[in-house]
């Protein structure tokens, strides 16, 4: 996991402001070149997207966040489909990372 990723999301997740390079968070929005890649909701649910932008550092980013809540990296890519957990996704798709369960 990269350094930026291990930084920013973890601030994320303790609700915290960090910049480094092209992501950042306020403590409730994490943003990768300015688009929202994982927000918590007023439901007080955190969400993720790949915001239609499935490249290698969005799913890195998301991964890492997936990685510190629940241990797994669900995020790939499968001949140039996204895919979660196995399964093709949308690359608009959201996601509720608390209801992540993980196969």
């Amino acid at each position: 996991m990269r350094q930026v990723t291990k930084e920013v999301v973890m601030a994320f997740i303790n609700g915290e402001s960090r910049k480094l390079k092209n992501t950042e968070t306020d403590g409730k929005e994490l943003k990768l070149f300015g688009h929202v890649i994982a927000f918590r909701a007023d439901d007080g649910k955190t969400y993720a997207t790949l915001e239609g932008w499935g490249t290698p550092t969005t799913r890195e980013r998301l991964n890492g966040l997936y990685q510190f809540t629940h241990g797994k990296r669900p995020f790939h890519q499968i001949n140039h489909v996204q895919h979660f957990d196995g399964q093709p996704i949308g690359d608009t798709e959201i996601f509720c990372v608390d209801e992540y369960e993980g196969t």
